[in-house]
């Protein structure tokens, strides 16, 4: 008995997509992701977004600059200012 759900059937096979870090998935070129994989793609970019550029969401996703901010943007996500480094934890240790 085949169990495949009606969303996975939409997104094709899981092994399409493979793993590549803090629950990233890199996505094949021209794969588009829709119900319950796109709800999940959506919130650990979301959550990656909290530690990374996107620069770096986009070379471990494989999606653009363009399409990852798009995602942030349209989901209400705080943007960080450009050129954001975030301090170390030793240089709030020397501010103190």
């Amino acid at each position: 008995m085949n169990t495949t759900t009606a969303a996975q059937a939409a997104d094709g096979p899981a092994s399409s997509s493979t793993s590549t870090g803090p629950g990233l998935q890199r996505i094949p070129k021209g794969k588009r992701l829709r119900g319950e994989s796109a709800a999940q793609f959506t919130r650990d970019v979301i959550t990656a977004y909290k530690t990374m550029p996107i620069r770096d969401i986009c070379e471990a996703t494989g999606r653009s600059y363009g399409a990852i901010h798009h995602l942030l943007a349209t989901n209400d996500v705080a943007m960080r200012p450009r050129g954001f480094q975030p301090q170390s934890s030793a240089d709030q240790a020397d501010a103190s």
